[in-house]
């Protein structure tokens, strides 16, 4: 086992959502699998969840609930090709509560491995069982394991090693009232099974192979339709092991022309030894440059760092992604929370993959701009013009948002507006923009970028209405903040939402400097899209006038009206409820609307900080119009923060943010250290055992390079202002920019930075050269 700093490891057996969270944090992933660290023995229960998910392999299945037909599309849970059945001398060995004596089960960042072993109580004595998993991110449809078997005893061992081509999606238990059969068993073979998913036709194929003291397994009659099965017996002795490891090959006709064939030609001569050896290769890969290395007072910081960085590496990666047709959910491939539905949390990890991996950034940016069609239908469907991107994407593009959720509080289905979030695709274009600062890579507009940039920009300025104040103001959307969905009382959405309105200037300035960049086709898909002079007339007008509402204090409404609103009284809320991080659904349950009150989920209208930061949101304001007080930004921050429960794990990283900003360094610590944890401690009440919250990965690794480092990217320029907590006491890592690798040390007295090339960079806001290779050193401000 390796160090500390380098795993996740549990050693008592947890049930429940526990289970599930530890199974999601364990999970193994190379960018097209994502292998949920459930334990090889197990199957569906209230304990653990075994799920195998495929990028971009989507079903849709239809459920009447209170007589209405409801469409789900789900990330389809797969054939579970890991399971293995043990029986000694006739008893079947059962891995129980009680039956279970020992447990160890730990995630290796490092080289990317996952380990379990369990020790169990039978009649005739004490029997163990050790797995390691892998999964390879070069040959990328192939992973699987290798293990040991002991007891205490003699006797005789009878191993089943299966393709279970039963299972339902059921991670999500409120999900469970709904159609959960995603696909059909069409062919068990030879270490083949083949499945196709029930209605959008994809064929999955499932191919596996087991050896046995490296002998393989023989293949025999399941007697089950959906299952395939190998199976042998040995004689063993006390104390003696009997070694076994299992290849496993999946292929889909989404990424594949015949996954029958690719998968049986993959296993047919796959070693596992190969698969550890792509593992070690990648992990090292990584660590070697995107390692962020933190001595600090905190035990549990280096870790948390480490798993967070695993996670987003996991989720999407080039050696895979640039094969597919996918993007990142907002559970990467760890969990069915929101059904892998991709939402805007691209928009918290496209800057990290920029500055890291760009080729992956890249990669990801290619599933929206292939959807512009479909967004330009959206947009038709709810009369709009241009593209209007759906707040929940799946297959193909459409709106997989519900009308209904459920409300877990009171048990009872409630409306779901949440698909009014059409800032959505602000968050597109700010992860086109954000790849072109950081790479300097202006091909992808030219291969689609553009094309999405005018007809979003179409789309908003459609909604963009010139009101008699002689200013332009947007109706019918929601912000960041899903607490208020709708004015009291009312429908339709809200008016004016600040970050929305804010994030559409900023577009719109983006767009007035393309004419200027060398290598853009931008009048020809002008012309192709139908962006002529008009539209550009109203983008310069727009720019200038879009509305926002501002109390005397500075303070800049989160909508029109809001400051019109209830306060509320949170202390008799905690009183009453003690956790009340959704305070919605309490409201709701209590016949109240959250409608009616200022209180937030996340921040909302500070969002703006995090894309932008604070002086170019500053600007942004001044170019509308407006005039802020010197302090707005402490008034702005105290304003929200007291308003703000945090619903989201994405909500504490902004304020953090801002904290460092304002030099309240203990408080952004205390944020960033409760953020950065938060799947390892559950801290939202068990989500995480529907998957890992990948965008807070994100989030809290940019608090940590981007503001506490004080390295910004953008406006063809590299900087550095680090502003450490007094706890770090020395934090290195490395980023890449325009083709420079630059490496950042910082320690108590100094800032030291190597290029792999000749650059310039600010430091403190001083330029100051750096000649490629040499260590320059620079003096550590406090």
């Amino acid at each position: 086992m390796t160090s500390l700093d380098w795993t996740i490891a549990y050693d008592k057996l947890e049930y429940g959502k526990r289970s599930y969270g530890q199974e999601s944090l364990m999970t193994l992933g190379n960018g097209y699998i994502g292998w949920r660290g459930a334990p090889v023995w197990s199957q569906f229960s209230e304990d653990h969840y075994p799920g195998l998910y495929v990028a971009g392999v989507f079903n849709r299945t239809t459920t009447e609930v209170a007589g209405h037909d409801v469409e789900n599309e789900d990330m389809v849970n797969l054939p579970n090709p890991q399971l293995m059945r043990f029986s000694i001398n006739g008893e079947t060995v059962k891995f129980d509560k009680e039956s279970i004596v020992d447990r160890k089960s730990y995630i290796d960042f490092e080289h990317g491995s996952q380990f379990d072993k369990y020790t169990v109580k039978v009649a005739d004595g004490f029997v163990s069982l050790t797995t390691n998993k892998f999964v390879d991110p070069f040959n990328f449809h192939a992973f699987g394991f290798e293990g040991t078997f002991s007891a205490s005893f003699d006797g005789k061992l009878v191993i089943e090693s299966l393709i279970d081509g039963s299972v339902l999606n059921q991670n999500v238990e409120r999900y469970r009232a709904f159609d959960s059969k995603e696909f059909n068993v069409t062919e068990v073979s030879d270490h083949l099974l083949v499945a196709k998913t029930r209605t959008t036709d994809i064929e999955i194929a499932v191919s596996a192979k087991t050896f046995v003291n490296n002998k393989l397994m023989s293949s025999t009659d399941s007697q089950n339709p959906e299952q395939f099965l190998e199976r042998g017996e040995y004689d063993f002795k006390a104390n003696e092991a009997i070694n076994f490891d299992k290849v496993i090959f999946v292929a889909t006709s989404y990424e594949v022309e015949n996954p029958a064939q690719v998968a049986s030609e993959g296993v047919a001569s796959l070693p596992l030894s190969s698969i550890k050896e792509n593992s070690n290769k990648y992990w090292a890969e990584v660590w070697s440059d995107g390692d962020i290395k933190l001595e600090s007072e905190d035990a549990d910081m280096q870790r948390m760092i480490r798993m967070n960085i695993f996670h987003i590496r996991q989720a999407a990666q080039h050696n895979a992604n640039q094969y597919l047709d996918a993007s990142v959910g907002s559970r990467g491939l760890t969990g069915e929370g929101y059904r892998g539905h991709i939402f805007w949390d691209e928009l918290f990890v496209v800057p990290y993959y920029a500055a890291n991996t760009p080729e992956a950034a890249r990669d990801t940016l290619r599933y929206r701009i292939k959807r512009i069609q479909a967004a330009k239908e959206n947009a038709i469907v709810d009369g709009e013009k241009g593209a209007m991107f759906p707040w929940q994407s799946g297959l193909d593009g459409d709106e997989q948002s519900q009308f209904v959720h459920l409300n877990t509080v009171n048990n009872e289905w409630e409306p779901d507006n949440s698909r009014r979030q059409r800032h959505v695709s602000l968050a597109i274009a700010y992860d086109l923009w954000i790849y072109e600062q950081l790479t300097g890579d202006v091909s992808l507009l030219n291969e689609g970028g553009l094309e999405l940039l005018f007809e979003t920009t179409k789309f908003w300025l459609n909604k963009a209405e010139l009101g008699e104040d002689g200013r332009y103001h947007i109706a019918g959307v929601m912000g960041p903040d899903e607490y208020h969905e709708a004015y009291p009382g009312e429908e339709g959405g809200i008016t004016d939402n600040a970050y929305t309105n804010l994030m559409l200037a900023w577009s719109l300035n983006w767009l007035f400097t393309l004419p200027s960049v060398k290598g853009l086709d931008l009048l020809e898909v002008a012309k192709k899209t139908g962006f002529d002079d008009e539209y550009f007339r109203k983008a310069q007008d727009v720019a200038k006038k879009l509305y926002l509402d501002i109390n005397e204090d500075g303070v800049i409404a989160q909508y029109a009206k809001y400051f019109d609103l209830k306060e509320v009284d949170f202390k008799a809320y905690e009183d009453k409820y003690g956790d009340i991080h959704r305070i919605d659904r309490l409201m709701k349950a209590e016949g109240i609307s959250p409608d009616e009150y200022k209180v937030a989920k996340q921040a909302d209208t500070l969002m703006t900080i995090y894309n932008l930061g604070a002086d170019h949101m500053q600007k942004l304001v001044e170019q509308l119009g407006y005039k802020l007080p010197e302090n707005w930004l402490q008034v702005n921050h105290d304003y929200y923060l007291a308003r703000t429960v945090h619903g989201s794990t994405t909500s504490r990283p902004v304020f953090a943010g801002i904290q460092v900003k304002l030099g309240d360094f203990k408080t952004a610590l205390e944020g960033l250290t409760t953020a950065i944890g938060s799947d390892y401690y559950d801290i939202q009440g068990g989500t995480t055992a529907e998957g890992v919250h990948i965008g807070v990965m994100g989030e809290t690794l940019e608090v940590i390079q981007n503001e506490f480092a004080g390295v910004t990217l953008r406006d063809g320029e590299i900087s550095i202002s680090p502003k450490l907590p007094a706890s770090w006491h020395h934090l290195s890592f490395t980023q890449k920019f325009r083709g420079t690798k630059i490496k950042v040390e910082i320690s108590d007295q100094l800032i030291m930075l190597t290029a792999d090339q000749d650059t310039t960079v600010k430091v403190y806001g001083v330029e100051a050269k750096l000649n490629a290779g040499t260590l320059s050193t620079f003096g550590l401000q406090k």
